[in-house]
């Protein structure tokens, strides 16, 4: 089926890397599925997702669907003849990365403290994250840091639009680095 990948820029670099690999180009998004449907609408689909599992496809709605994503996922088990786990590890080997999300909700004291994060993180931001250099700030929807030369290592700081939290999002080649750098932003954090 023809159609690009929509991602949202907290979603993990494996969804670009996959499509990539397969010819798809790849458009990010703010955070918040209403960006991939406003994609969905105005160009080819083939599939857009989010972080927090929302998954839409192109030949359906512009809008997740769940049902039609299990469905899908056990049309591709069957004819694939193997079982998820198998096909998740066949897809870690071609890309050769094995990437380990987490992420880290924060609640904020006030307006104040967010207002002194903003001021500290538009001024100056850091250079380094838990011992991994900065090599590429993204400031679309927050402040999505790239970590370290490997691909698939960053760290995400973005304020939630409905609650009065900070979201920290990262992605690392292994757990250890994942938590290692969601510790290292929320002791960033509460030190302001």
């Amino acid at each position: 089926r023809p159609g690009v990948v929509v991602k949202t820029v907290s979603g993990s670099d494996l969804m670009t890397i996959v499509a990539e690999d397969r010819g798809r180009r790849v458009v990010e998004t703010p955070v918040g599925f209403k960006y991939i449907a406003a994609v969905m609408r105005q160009e080819a689909v083939l599939l857009g997702g989010e972080e927090s599992g929302g998954v839409g496809f192109g030949c359906h709605l512009p809008e997740r669907d769940g049902l039609l994503a299990a469905l899908l996922v056990l049309e591709a088990l069957v004819a694939a003849e193997q079982p998820l786990a198998q096909c998740l590890a066949a897809l870690q080997q071609r890309s050769g990365l094995q990437l380990h999300y987490d992420r880290l909700d924060l609640h904020l004291g006030d307006l104040a403290a967010r207002n002194r994060l903003l001021a500290v993180l538009e001024q100056q931001l850091p250079q380094t994250v838990a011992g991994e250099p900065v090599t590429e700030v993204n400031h679309r929807d927050g402040i999505k840091l790239r970590l370290g030369r490997s691909r698939g290592h960053w760290l995400m700081l973005r304020f939630s639009g409905t609650e009065p939290l900070l979201r920290l999002y990262c992605e690392a080649p292994t757990m250890e680095q994942a938590q290692a750098s969601l510790a290292w932003a929320e002791a960033f954090v509460q030190g302001l």
